[in-house]
């Protein structure tokens, strides 16, 4: 659960010379405000999301100039990156096992908008550099499984015209976004050509994550040094950008591969069973 990979104290730094990203904006911040569950359970800080949804009602400017300064400086302030884990036992599996839980991380409230201000922005510019492979179909606006699977049996038709052996590998990536290493995701970032002030927050974000675990006698703080804790919003987008490795590889003519989230099937196609390998 607490995973301690060896690439964490040297993060490597963002390099980039890309201009900054403009301030939020007093409208892009409200809808994020007006769109947060009122009935989601409280993060470490004990606010509540219709608590900040007053307070930006009746004082937008205060909640705006701490989130605007948030991406000036780069920084993603220490006390909004801790989270509160809770434990959900998976149904029908046993209950001494560590890999039958499901941690759930409860963020600070304004925690969770300033990371959705990013994670909206990030993906924005991803788009619209077109960074992300169109053989992702997943954790994308306006794609779907159904797509996916259109684009699936697309390929596997196309493959039975050219040859006669025809091979489908499904590969499910287990804890995908538990194993991504903060440099990859820093290097991602880096080289994708975004604004360089929310390339530098988001690496700050990973930097002294912390979470907390509940006991029956004193609570064990503990260093989030690889997952992006599950109730993170940015763990989708980042998990894309890494991926992106495998999807734009260069396969040889006669192999395609398609993805939905960390879902990949590779399809190869070959005139005879030996040359295919079965």
């Amino acid at each position: 659960m607490f995973p301690n990979p060896l690439d964490y104290a040297d993060l490597p730094a963002i390099r980039t010379n890309t201009l900054d990203d403009t301030p939020f904006t007093k409208e892009e911040i409200a809808i994020v405000i007006k769109n947060l569950h009122k009935g989601k359970a409280l993060g470490p800080d004990g606010i509540g999301n219709i608590i900040i949804q007053q307070i930006n009602k009746r004082f937008p400017i205060l909640l705006m100039e701490l989130l605007i300064k948030c991406l000036h400086l780069g920084t993603f302030p220490d006390p909004l990156k801790l989270g509160n884990i809770i434990l959900f036992k998976k149904e029908g599996k046993p209950e001494d096992e560590a890999s039958s839980y499901r941690p759930i991380s409860l963020l600070p409230t304004i925690g969770k908008v300033l990371e959705k201000l990013l994670n909206q922005r990030s993906i924005y510019h991803l788009e619209r550099l077109n960074k992300i492979s169109d053989n992702q179909c997943g954790f994308r606006e306006g794609r779907s499984t159904e797509l996916a699977i259109h684009h699936l049996i697309q390929k596997i038709s196309e493959s039975k015209k050219k040859n006669p052996h025809v091979v489908v590998l499904s590969i499910d990536i287990k804890d995908a976004s538990g194993n991504i290493q903060h440099s990859s995701i820093v290097n991602y970032l880096d080289n994708s050509h975004c604004p360089k002030n929310i390339s530098t927050i988001f690496r700050n974000l990973l930097l002294n994550r912390k979470i907390i675990l509940n006991s029956s006698e004193l609570p064990a703080i503990r260093d989030q040094k690889m997952v992006w804790p599950q109730g993170s919003c940015s763990g989708p987008a980042h998990w894309n950008l890494v991926s992106n490795e495998i999807l734009r590889e260069i396969w040889p003519e006669n192999t395609a591969i398609q993805a939905f989230a960390d879902d990949f099937v590779i399809i190869s196609h070959a005139p005879t069973k030996i040359k295919i390998g079965y």
